[in-house]
């Protein structure tokens, strides 16, 4: 193969800027299915759980589900991230401030687990149902976003400082 797809310096920049879309693509999604998520359960839907009392326990580790306010409140944030994970806000100061805040808290919960975030949002203990689906699929959920933000970052800069 000849040309920057072969080797060398045009292959590592052709690697890059897919790794930087792929990595835009899959935190845009990811946050979008969170904040629709959070928008269906803030209609009253406990969906995908058999009732609302089996969602609070599985989401938040409680007998009791967030009110509306706050779940409506991690949608709007959500949507807004993917929003502009995705690109609205180009390369400004405040695009790049809010994603590197979404990739940061993301890792950051993912890193920390959410029984440590129940203790910052000072909850109850949560419950061995969350804990589990904390470990099993909320951690890597946000671990997965998280570096797909960041690696969505690293593309974008590296084009900046290319062009």
């Amino acid at each position: 193969m000849a040309g920057p797809e072969a080797s060398g310096p045009g292959r590592s920049r052709t690697a890059l800027g897919a790794a930087g879309i792929a990595g835009r693509a899959v935190g845009a999604v990811g946050l979008a299915a969170v904040g629709v998520l959070h928008l269906v359960w803030a209609a009253g839907s406990p969906w995908p759980a058999r009732d609302e009392a089996a969602l609070a326990d599985a989401v938040v580790g409680s007998a009791h589900t967030p009110s509306v306010g706050p779940t409506v409140g991690v949608a709007v944030l959500a949507l807004g991230g993917a929003a502009v994970v995705g690109g609205v806000g180009g390369a400004s100061p405040i695009a790049r401030l809010i994603r590197a805040g979404a990739a940061g808290a993301l890792l950051a919960r993912g890193i920390a687990g959410g029984v440590a975030a129940t203790k910052l949002l000072r909850l109850p203990d949560p419950s061995a149902r969350f804990r589990r689906l904390d470990r099993v699929v909320y951690r890597p959920v946000c671990l997965t976003l998280g570096a797909a933000v960041a690696m969505g970052m690293l593309g974008r800069m590296r084009r900046r400082k290319m062009g």
